[in-house]
């Protein structure tokens, strides 16, 4: 009879070690199963903010702060970092001794890349200085792209509602204000203005107020943009009208290192 019962014990304990062991597998391959979706939702989330514009080496400007020092270990030709507050631009600025157009096919890694970086030329300063400094960025034809939220201040409410734009320089913040926002024949602009003089930085303001009735937004109370402020350019195309390109134009307003100047040559 003892051993009767003590078999049954055993079966017992048995059917519950088993039981136990079905439930840790099915809590294992549970945990594998959400640990390996979360990563690839994450993995796909990083893909996506990298075309986007963010993401690239974990760097962003969410927070007002950036490390060029580690920037310019991944590529030496970034030398700035755009941000647009209320877009998915936040991403560096390069500039190459190759090419003027190098980065229109190479990303900020300097690998091979459609998506391209946003760059500018060789005409340009990087150290910003110049009265008109032009950056170029892709806008792809699915939508996404470095500078595709540049088409958003095509909507009058969306570019009343979104006025900063910030460059970071290595020790220097540089704030600026949109004031201008429409599309334009895509012609180059550093070809077709002479920025080193007044007349060709005047020419590009004339041209630019002069588009007022073609469906330029402009912000109040900057009609008077002049040759001697300080401006950027941001230019975008869609692959689908390869005759036009967009423009958002923006105006220094606070140079926090004191260290933007120029000599304007008449």
């Amino acid at each position: 009879m003892r051993n009767v019962k003590e078999k049954a014990a055993m079966l017992v304990l048995l059917a519950l070690a088993i039981a136990i062991i079905c439930v840790a597998v099915k809590i294992y391959t549970e945990v594998r199963r959400i640990g390996a979706a979360e990563q690839g939702e994450q993995e796909n989330t990083e893909d996506a903010s990298l075309h986007r514009g963010q993401g690239f080496a974990g760097e962003s400007a969410e927070d007002g702060v950036v490390d060029f020092s580690m920037l310019k270990e991944k590529n030496p030709d970034i030398f700035a970092w755009i941000h647009i507050p209320g877009t998915s631009v936040d991403c560096p600025v390069l500039q190459s001794e190759q090419s003027d157009t190098f980065y229109e096919e190479h990303n900020a890694y300097g690998e091979e890349d459609d998506a391209g970086a946003v760059y500018t030329e060789l005409a340009n300063l990087t150290s910003m200085c110049d009265f008109n400094t032009v950056l170029h960025g892709k806008t792809g034809a699915d939508g996404n792209g470095l500078f595709a939220d540049l088409y958003r201040f095509a909507d009058p409410q969306f570019f009343e509602g979104h006025e900063i734009v910030r460059v970071y320089l290595d020790g220097n913040v540089l704030t600026y204000e949109i004031f201008a926002a429409y599309e334009r024949e895509n012609t180059s602009l550093i070809r077709t203005y002479d920025f080193t003089y007044l007349s060709g930085c005047q020419e590009f303001l004339n041209d630019l107020y002069g588009t007022r009735d073609m469906g330029i937004n402009l912000r109040e109370g900057w009609e008077n943009v002049n040759a001697y402020n300080y401006v950027i350019t941001l230019t975008t195309q869609k692959e689908e009208n390869p005759d036009s390109q967009f423009v958002v134009v923006a105006v220094l307003v606070e140079d926090a290192a004191g260290t933007i100047e120029r000599v304007v040559t008449e």
